[in-house]
């Protein structure tokens, strides 16, 4: 059966269309027909999701104290250009920050950390877990929803996508790919991708006899997205023009809390210097809340507390931000502005030790405070209509849907702009995948992405014909974190970068470590690839054969039964189809203090975009 998707900032869906009738999947009884894309990951490295993950996250984690430990993980080489054509290579120490007093972690979000090129992941505990791994813990949710509901294996599926997510096209595409290889984690194994709003459309296509022109505005957590279509009748829906406009409900959700910076030192000075504000720009997002607890700002805090004009509210700071609270914090936020979608005055109360809020706010303050986003809103508009080359006249509907879509002054600006009498509600939770599954039902999107020549699968396998001088045991597996790495001893991937997560690797002898052949290894290529080779971070040299491959600023760390990660340094080549030829581990020009037999990734090479 082929579901749509919808994986959103805020909360995720599945449905199935059959032709006549919608299937919406309820995950949980207790989240009507979506799932909160929130995930708990516990010490023992198991996962819930949804409401029970919000659930966990209050019951054992809101309240208590931060704890920061530092956790060395060894170095790197770092080559950066230097003056005068020459590089200049420089090692560096890798260490992360551990809260040890915490039971687990939340994870909500996960979509909008899809915009940052350099994300790849986040640790919990001592775990890596890259943004597709995550991404598969919610994907695996729905998929395991929607089998269990409609008694059959749901292998196929149409994921919506936001109309960008990001004005960069490669972190678009970047993006687009980590929810693809997500999605093979998860278990699907015939994947399409569909404009988010142009589900929406496909939706209202269904119950549309006539032809006619809409402009769906989807208003998500994350994003605005909007689409021209005419839609109805007998025909397909017919794009006419897309836009996405970077701002989402959680801009809404800053704004409030941009109001209760007063509470935590805003306005407040320090020997007549202004409040740090590069503390208070990480209380915008609760995500980033636990950033302030460092070290580093806790002892700006404490400093403040005896000099500050306002030490009630540099308390109040310290006990947000190392408490743990800044979730029931912007839960309170979130119902506020919920409240005042349908009332025109709100009251938010949140108290917590010496944090004492009460504030009244009323629609007209609320939608002062959000007159940037709505300028934003109107721009994106106006933008997607000259991409069309209409006028607001030639709009016979326009679909309003997305949670966000709800506040009054969103209404009011379409309502402006095309009159109230045009302006439909869709169901703001439940639209985009529904429309998603009518899309899978017709079989759009169907071609699948460039990008998917890249993830080998059992009928076309990238890496074949694997032979070593030695005869010792290889093969192909897959890159993830946890993977065994090695055929012959028990050392298993701890982190890598998300690009090389889910990719063709090959399964080494560790004991061919001391191999020096310039020949050593030899391997099938099915079609035009990067190969990475992962050689000793702490290597004093490489041999000759690698030096011929770019040194990449990542690593592969692993792991065995010493304490410790070891760092594998990224080389990378350019390689057409055919056999490629590598060098052993200590080959000439090799240091002797090379321990570990080094790691090879292949990533094929996508057709050029059309």
């Amino acid at each position: 059966m082929r579901v749509g998707i919808d994986f959103g900032t805020t909360n995720s869906a599945v449905a199935y269309y059959d032709g006549a009738k919608l299937v919406s999947i309820q995950i949980d009884p207790r989240t009507d027909y979506v799932l909160p894309s929130l995930i708990y990951i516990d010490r023992m490295y198991q996962s819930v999701v949804g409401y029970e993950a919000a659930q966990a996250y209050l019951r054992r984690e809101s309240g208590r104290r931060v704890k920061w430990e530092r956790r060395y993980l060894g170095e790197i080489e770092i080559m950066v250009a230097g003056t005068g054509g020459s590089p200049i290579v420089y090692n560096e120490a890798v260490i992360v920050m551990i809260d040890t007093a915490a039971n687990g972690r939340l994870i909500q979000s996960i979509k909008s950390a899809l915009r940052d090129p350099k994300y790849d992941g986040t640790y919990v505990f001592d775990r890596f877990y890259t943004i597709d791994e995550l991404i598969a813990i919610v994907l695996s949710e729905l998929k395991r929803g929607a089998e269990q509901r409609l008694g059959g294996a749901c292998t196929e599926a149409i994921i919506g996508r936001p109309v960008k997510f990001s004005d960069d096209p490669d972190i678009n595409e970047r993006a687009e790919e980590i929810i693809y290889k997500a999605a093979l984690r998860a278990g699907f194994t015939d994947i399409s991708f569909e404009l988010e709003p142009v589900g929406v459309s496909y939706l209202h296509h269904i119950s549309s006899p006539t032809r006619h022109t809409a402009l769906v505005f989807d208003f998500g957590g994350g994003t605005l997205d909007l689409t021209v279509v005419r839609v109805g009748g007998e025909r397909r829906p017919e794009i006419l023009a897309t836009r996405g406009v970077l701002v989402g409900g959680d801009d809404l959700d800053r704004r409030i809390m941009q109001s209760l910076l007063k509470y935590f030192g805003e306005g407040s000075t320090l020997d007549g210097y202004p409040f740090p504000h590069d503390i208070l720009d990480l209380l915008l997002s609760w995500q980033t809340m636990p950033e302030v607890s460092r070290p580093q700002h806790m002892n700006t805090i404490r400093d403040l507390k005896h000099a500050a004009s306002n030490p009630t509210a540099v308390a109040a700071l310290e006990t947000l931000v190392s408490e743990n609270v800044g979730y029931k914090l912007f839960s309170e936020i979130e119902r506020t502005k919920i409240d005042l979608s349908t009332s025109i005055i709100s009251r938010l109360e949140f108290r917590h030790g010496p944090i004492k809020i009460r504030e009244v706010i009323t629609r007209i303050q609320f939608e002062a405070m959000i007159a940037e986003e709505i300028a934003q809103m109107e721009a994106g508009i106006n933008a997607v209509m000259a991409d069309a080359g209409l006028e607001p006249a030639d709009i016979d509907v326009v679909l309003r849907t997305g949670g966000s879509s709800l506040a009054p002054a969103v209404a009011d600006l379409l309502a402006s702009m095309f009159s109230a009498a045009r302006v439909q509600q869709v169901e703001p939770l439940v639209s985009v995948v529904g429309g998603l599954a009518v899309a899978a039902h017709a079989e759009a999107a169907r071609r699948a992405p460039r990008y998917a020549v890249r993830y080998a699968t059992p009928a076309q396998p990238l890496i074949e014909n694997i032979r070593t001088e030695r005869g010792g045991a290889y093969g192909a597996y897959t890159m993830r974190i946890d993977a065994a790495c090695y055929s012959d001893v028990n050392i298993t991937v701890t982190q890598c970068p998300v690009m090389l997560s889910g990719l063709p690797a090959i399964k080494a002898a560790d004991a061919d470590h001391t191999a020096e052949s310039p020949t050593f290894l030899r391997f099938d290529l099915k079609q035009p690839a990067r190969v990475y080779v992962a050689y000793e971070a702490s290597a004093q040299s490489r041999p000759a054969w690698l030096r011929a491959f770019t040194r990449e600023n990542a690593f592969i760390a692993v792991k065995g039964e010493w304490v410790e990660e070891r760092l594998l340094q990224l080389h990378s080549k350019e390689f057409p189809a055919g056999t490629v030829t590598l060098g052993g581990n200590q080959a000439e020009g090799a240091s002797s203090d090379v321990y570990l037999q080094y790691l090879v990734v292949v990533q094929a090479t996508p057709a050029p975009a059309r």
